[in-house]
C-alpha cells in the first residue's frame, strides 16, 4: 500500500548547494567590480571638474586684474619677462583689483616647483604674490619677506605671456612706459585633465570684469 504523504521529500544535494554558492559569489563579484569602477569614474570626474573650475577661476581673476591695469604718471605699469625655462614667464603689473589689499597693488605671477601632496616627488604650480603700491619701480622676482610667493594654481606646466600694441605683431617681453594694447596668456596644466587655455585681454584702467 502506497501512502504518498509518507514518502521522503528530495532535498538539495551537496553539489547543488556548492554550485549555487559559486553562482552567488560570481554575481556578487561582478556587481562589486562594476560598483567599484563606477565609484572610481565618479571620483575621477569630480576631480577633473574641480580642477577645471579652479583653472577657470584663476583665468577669470587674472583677466579681471589685467582689465584693471594701472599705469602711474611716471614709470612702468606692466613688466613681462621670459625666464631661462621655456614656457615659464614672469609677469608683474599694477592693478586696482588686488586679491589681498585694497587700492592699487603690485601683482606678480610665476611658475615654481612645489612638493606633491602625495609626497612622491615634485611638480610645478602657478604662484602669486601681492604688494600694496608704494614705490615706482617693481620688486625683483626673488622671494620677499613682506609678500612671500604662494601657490595659486597647482600642476601648471606652462605660463606663457605675449604682448602686442595692435593685435597683429606679438612680442614675448614688455617693459614700456605705455600699456600693451593686448595681452595673450597661454596656461597649461598637467595631471589627469591636461587642460589648456589661451585667452586675450585688453588692458584698461577701471575696465569691466569681462
Amino acid at each position: 500500500m502506497n501512502i504518498p504523504f509518507l514518502r521522503g521529500k528530495r532535498g538539495f544535494t551537496l553539489a547543488e548547494m556548492l554550485l549555487t554558492l559559486v553562482l552567488i559569489a560570481l554575481v556578487y563579484t561582478m556587481i562589486s567590480t562594476i560598483l567599484i569602477q563606477l565609484a572610481r569614474y565618479v571620483k575621477s570626474g569630480r576631480v577633473v571638474a574641480r580642477n577645471r573650475y579652479q583653472m577657470l577661476r584663476t583665468v577669470e581673476e587674472l583677466r579681471y586684474q589685467l582689465r584693471s591695469l594701472y599705469y602711474p604718471t611716471s614709470g612702468i605699469g606692466l613688466s613681462g619677462e621670459k625666464s631661462p625655462t621655456d614656457g615659464r614667464d614672469n609677469l608683474r603689473f599694477l592693478t586696482t583689483n588686488g586679491r589681498i589689499h585694497k587700492g592699487v597693488v603690485e601683482a606678480g605671477y610665476q611658475v615654481q616647483e612645489m612638493d606633491n601632496e602625495e609626497g612622491d616627488g615634485r611638480s610645478t604650480g602657478l604662484f602669486y604674490r601681492e604688494f600694496p603700491f608704494r614705490r615706482q619701480e617693481f620688486r625683483t622676482m626673488s622671494p620677499q619677506v613682506e609678500a612671500p610667493w604662494k601657490v595659486y594654481l597647482k600642476d601648471v606646466d606652462v605660463f606663457e605671456v605675449q604682448y602686442s600694441t595692435s593685435g597683429t605683431v606679438w612680442q614675448r617681453e614688455w617693459n614700456a612706459p605705455q600699456s600693451p594694447g593686448r595681452v595673450r596668456i597661454h596656461l597649461e596644466r598637467s595631471g589627469d585633465s591636461h587642460d589648456k587655455i589661451i585667452f586675450d585681454v585688453t588692458p584698461g584702467v577701471g575696465a569691466g570684469r569681462w
